[in-house]
């Protein structure tokens, strides 16, 4: 690789990365996140235990089966076996219910202010009891009285997903919240980024700083070096999220919230996680080369924001339309923009894991806009090598216009 190509790359990253802004940028989202976590996390412990104690009165190998089964009931079961104690305890609200137990039957008596108590819960273990000792009554062997006790056994709708077997209700949920979670970071990024780049370039023209680095190194090598430069924070800045996310999953692995969510995205396939993260890489590399290009008809920092305008709102088209298309997947065209670069990694992952489109669509998309971020990089190349150091009164989107005519012919 060219010496000079390197050297710009790291002066880029360096004098980002060692900012102030550049880590307030990463890191208030992760303040945002611990400070709700930690208000959820104390919410919770105010609200103190909220699992119900429950007295078991009678036949003591029952209340043995509910002492084995504490943790599948949601029950704590209490020391307490004798009646009077029992009801004693509960009018002074130190208990929450009391199961008594008859040969026939069985009462549970609650007070008002009781934590809920799952009552389906308690017919089935009852349930099971009873039939236990009805097969055991009519001389039914233990293996044909665990037969005839086993529960139906229900199992949601299974896919198979290269050769494996994964719950495909929890799989198309997780794969769906990816799929909209690829156009929210995309955009946000290409903000971020797109800002950043853009005023780099600016700085550099108005200070007429720029004139000083073409006579050390040639335009191709200061637009790719910026554009490579800025890429690697974009996913330094990503690799960041990730461990904080490793850390915070060691922290919080046993807590009950993050088990619900490991339970809902327990069902995502490798494939489509490495699809989307190739995706957000390569729409944020094509952004980042139409910022360079149009940043670099640039003259001063008053231009940054009508430069990045279209640039954002291009980013957030491909957003909205992955909400619009859910109530019209089959319209046409919604169909061919799933395939427009700059838009398709907010549209075509939605209608992958919508089934809307198969993965041979998929993968044609995503080398569709691997093929135009080549083409474009060597393309806006020649814009920025041509206008870097040109300072033209023209309004930016004129100039973009007229520099693309000249090229063609």
């Amino acid at each position: 690789m060219n010496s000079g190509l390197i050297i710009v790359m790291k002066q880029t990253f360096r004098s980002h990365f060692k900012t102030r802004g550049y880590w307030l940028l990463v890191l208030s989202p992760i303040i945002f996140a611990v400070v709700v976590g930690g208000i959820i996390f104390g919410v919770t412990q105010m609200q103190g235990n909220t699992t119900p104690t429950v007295a078991v009165i009678g036949n003591s190998q029952v209340r043995q089966v509910f002492i084995h089964d504490e943790k599948a009931l949601g029950i704590k079961v209490s020391k307490i076996t004798d009646s009077q104690k029992a009801n004693r305890s509960l009018t002074a609200q130190d208990l929450d219910g009391i199961l008594t137990l008859n040969s026939e039957n069985a009462t549970l008596t609650t007070q008002p202010k009781s934590n809920t108590i799952n009552k389906e819960a308690f017919v089935s273990v009852l349930g099971n009891i009873s039939r236990s000792q009805k097969a055991t009554s009519y001389g039914l062997t233990a293996k044909q009285t665990q037969d005839l006790i086993q529960p139906f056994n229900l199992k949601s709708v299974v896919k198979q997903s290269n050769n494996k077997s994964t719950n495909g209700e929890n799989s198309d949920t997780a794969n769906y919240g990816i799929a909209v979670a690829i156009g929210i970071i995309t955009t946000v990024i290409v903000m971020w980024y797109a800002s950043m780049i853009a005023t780099e370039i600016a700085n550099e023209k108005s200070s007429r700083i720029m004139e000083t680095l073409l006579a050390a190194t040639s335009a191709s090598i200061q637009y790719f070096g910026k554009i490579v430069g800025i890429f690697a924070l974009a996913v330094t800045h990503l690799l960041i999220y990730i461990i904080a996310g490793a850390i915070g999953y060691a922290i919080l692995q046993n807590n009950t919230m993050l088990d619900g969510i490991k339970q809902t995205f327990s069902g995502v396939t490798l494939g489509f996680t490495l699809y989307a993260i190739a995706f957000i890489l390569i729409a944020v590399a094509l952004y980042l080369v139409l910022t360079a290009m149009i940043a670099s008809l640039i003259n001063d920092n008053a231009q940054v924001q009508q430069a990045i305008q279209p640039i954002t709102f291009l980013a957030t088209t491909g957003y909205m339309f992955s909400f619009i298309m859910t109530n019209m997947p089959n319209n046409f065209a919604i169909k061919i923009l799933s395939y427009v670069p700059f838009i398709s990694q907010s549209m075509m992952p939605v209608r992958l894991v919508t089934k809307v489109e198969t993965w041979p669509a998929a993968i044609l998309s995503l080398v569709i806009s691997f093929v135009t971020l080549i083409v474009l990089a060597w393309f806006g190349k020649n814009i920025y090598a041509k206008n870097v150091l040109s300072y033209s009164d023209d309004k930016i989107m004129s100039q973009l216009i007229k520099n693309i005519k000249n090229i063609k012919n």
